[in-house]
């Protein structure tokens, strides 16, 4: 549109030219072509040295880049050198008697790492006097197989070599330049180290030898453009290795555009070229087009014209996206915290002031993936804490999604492992992107202080307890979404009167201060055992400076008493199981072992049948407590008196027996001690058994 409107405005100023005199007309045509022409040849040139320019940006960027992905696949393939190299110590150390033995260490050596043609192990002068001045043991590769003997002598003394005077003189590895050896067609490498003794005397240096053709054939699929060369020179300037194409006396930077790089740590100059005339091959018509034809600077002019109005156009979209896209993160970030349980939530939880709830969430961006929730059934509190891998809208995404799998997991599962497997098969599946969610699931029996857990990766949280900071048991169970047919771990502990349980991300102990300073775990940990709530100290460390991660915290701190557990069930065989699962938790929150809690829980289902088959109850009440390095058991029953530690011995065979009649025999070998009393028409049958035996 803008040149058509362009070329009628020049139109109508011909139609009045006529009307002129032709003199004048030939003037001004001759103005106008002149200065459309002088127009077209500065905004022309302007044009193509703008775009040479930025190719010639463009083409550097690349190459830099393709020269730093060499540098890192270069670091990939020498790791091999290096474990290689520890391989080789570890073997100097267990053969110091036996040197000999060394031979098989050297073989497996270059039996086990394709790109090795040598590798060897040598002695300073009389080391061992009965082997000479020169001892070196080397194995090599020759074809197919594995060559080892020992080298050294007056016309091969390896002490002159380079490999060995470096090493000699290094602390750490040494690289050799380039050279040639006897055994080898091509020039090679070695990467060679010098082990001493505690009082710093030599031992040996031991060497790995590789070639330079490896390097070669990696670097050449290194190319950002078709006609892209390279070449490499050691660090005294030896020309290594060129690609086809490269000029023999160097790269003159007047017509290639040059990148280097010094590769490390084997000290390698690597430099790279593109021809100019790449460039200029791209841009010649773009040169050749404003001498071509005078019209088309008119249409050079309508076209910078109607580019400008189009920058204009896009440059106010975009800063109405960008606004919009603010505010469209404002209310993703209303939406996330609205997700988080809130004040009046949290006075909730807490009840009746049997415990203190508290949480911090700061997304380093608006939306952020660190997430945290809970609820309280009875006496039950459930809450999670977790960290999506990644940052920004999908992360908070998958938050989301994390969070409304535990309320609805919650609603169906037992305990937190379940909840754990429910969430991990369904965030697995359909996870094309790979995002994991590291999360730790807590159960805490408030009146008790039995916390059930199970953890997926996450963060060890913290118990203050007096004024010292304890990390709880952990299993390494994987983090969820990775594999959903996973089996998590549940474990437990036990929250005192006054202790607090803080969980957190790892955006706590990463964060940093205006200084730059980590705050790190022990800083950590010393901020928990000092602060009863610890969300302030955070802040105050932080200062001014902004998050480099999301950081949540989650603290719960007990301030009622310990009480035992105690249940009353009616007197059935069914409530067996019930009570089963409350002796297994009490036991692995206090840390009992597990074949010690096996034990028990065989003693308590013996006495229980005992009740169940002789006392006539109606009512069976099951009392469990700690005291001492001990776990104590009490069954209270209100049925006929009945002394079961004078009850006679079961003699029948085992297969004869009922479930349960192993008889009072059993319980004796099983419980460390076991008492019967009747109080106000009720039996009550004590058992106590040590925490470890």
């Amino acid at each position: 549109m803008n040149f058509v409107i362009t070329v009628c405005i020049f139109e109508k100023k011909a139609v009045n030219l006529h009307a002129e005199s032709t003199e004048k007309q030939m003037k001004r045509y001759t103005y106008v072509h002149i200065l459309a022409a002088l127009f077209l040849i500065l905004g022309m040139g302007v044009h193509t040295y703008v775009s040479y320019s930025r190719a010639r940006i463009q083409l550097q960027e690349k190459m830099d880049l393709e020269m730093q992905i060499a540098q890192e696949k270069l670091l990939f393939e020498l790791y091999d050198a290096l474990e290689a190299r520890s391989q080789l110590e570890e073997a100097v150390k267990r053969c110091q008697g036996e040197p000999e033995r060394l031979f098989e260490e050297t073989g497996e050596i270059i039996n086990r790492f394709s790109n090795f043609y040598s590798s060897y192990v040598a002695f300073p002068p009389y080391y061992y006097p009965e082997k000479g001045k020169w001892f070196c043991l080397n194995s090599y590769r020759t074809g197919d197989s594995i060559v080892s003997y020992t080298h050294g002598d007056a016309a091969h003394d390896y002490f002159e070599r380079e490999w060995y005077k470096g090493a000699a003189r290094s602390t750490e590895g040494y690289w050799s330049t380039p050279y040639r050896d006897e055994n080898f067609d091509e020039p090679i490498y070695t990467y060679s180290k010098a082990l001493r003794d505690g009082e710093g005397n030599l031992i040996c240096v031991i060497g790995i030898d590789f070639s330079l053709d490896w390097i070669h054939k990696m670097l050449e699929h290194f190319k950002p453009f078709k006609e892209a060369v390279f070449m490499l020179y050691s660090s005294n300037g030896t020309l290594l290795a060129a690609s086809d194409g490269a000029p023999s006396e160097g790269f003159n930077d007047g017509a290639w555009i040059v990148s280097r790089k010094m590769l490390q740590p084997i000290n390698i100059k690597m430099v790279t070229a593109v021809p100019k005339r790449h460039i200029l091959r791209s841009l010649r018509w773009g040169i050749l087009l404003p001498l071509s034809v005078f019209v088309l600077g008119i249409f050079v002019v309508g076209l910078l014209i109607r580019r400008l109005a189009r920058d204009e156009r896009r440059n106010a979209r975009l800063e109405t996206e960008k606004e919009v896209l603010s505010h469209e993160l404002q209310i993703a970030h209303d939406i996330q915290m609205g997700i988080l349980k809130d004040e009046k939530e949290k006075q909730k939880a807490q009840g009746k002031g049997d415990i203190e709830l508290h949480t911090l969430l700061m997304p380093m961006r608006e939306v952020g993936g660190d997430l945290f929730d809970f609820h309280r059934e009875g006496d039950e509190l459930w809450f999670i804490i977790g960290d999506v891998s990644g940052k920004g809208v999908p992360a908070a995404i998958f938050m989301s999604a994390a969070v409304n799998l535990f309320r609805a997991a919650g609603v169906r599962a037992n305990s937190p492992r379940e909840i754990m497997e429910e969430m991990n098969a369904v965030l697995s599946e359909n996870n094309p992107s790979m995002t994991f969610v590291t999360a730790f699931i807590g159960c805490l029996y408030i009146p008790t202080g039995e916390l059930i857990y199970c953890n997926a990766g996450h963060c060890t949280p913290l118990i203050r307890r007096q004024e010292s900071a304890v990390s709880i048991q952990m299993e390494p169970n994987i983090p969820l979404g990775f594999d959903g047919g996973y089996s998590y771990v549940e474990e437990g502990c036990m929250i005192g009167e006054g202790e607090t349980l803080v969980l957190y991300t790892d955006g706590v102990t990463e964060a940093r201060n205006s200084e730059r300073e980590m705050l790190g775990l022990k800083r950590w940990a010393d901020i928990v055992a000092s602060h009863d709530d610890p969300r302030g100290a955070i802040e105050a460390f932080m200062g001014k400076a902004e998050p480099t991660d999301d950081i949540t915290l989650m603290t719960i701190r007990k301030t009622g008493p310990v009480l035992p557990v105690t249940m009353r069930v009616p007197c059935r065989e069914d409530q067996w199981p019930v009570m089963r699962k409350a002796i297994h938790t009490f036991g692995m929150c206090i840390g009992m072992e597990k074949k010690a809690l096996k034990k028990l829980e065989v003693a308590a289902e013996e006495a229980i049948v005992n009740v169940l088959h002789y006392s006539q109850a109606t009512e069976l009440e099951l009392t469990i407590y700690n005291s001492q390095f001990t776990i104590v058991l009490q069954l209270t029953d209100n049925g006929i008196a009945f002394d079961p530690t004078e009850h006679v011995p079961n003699e029948k065979a085992t297969d004869e027996r009922q479930i349960g009649g192993l008889g009072i025999h059993l319980i004796r070998q099983i419980v460390d001690q076991i008492h019967y009393e009747r109080k106000k028409g009720e039996n009550i049958l004590t058992l106590v058994k040590k925490l470890n035996s």
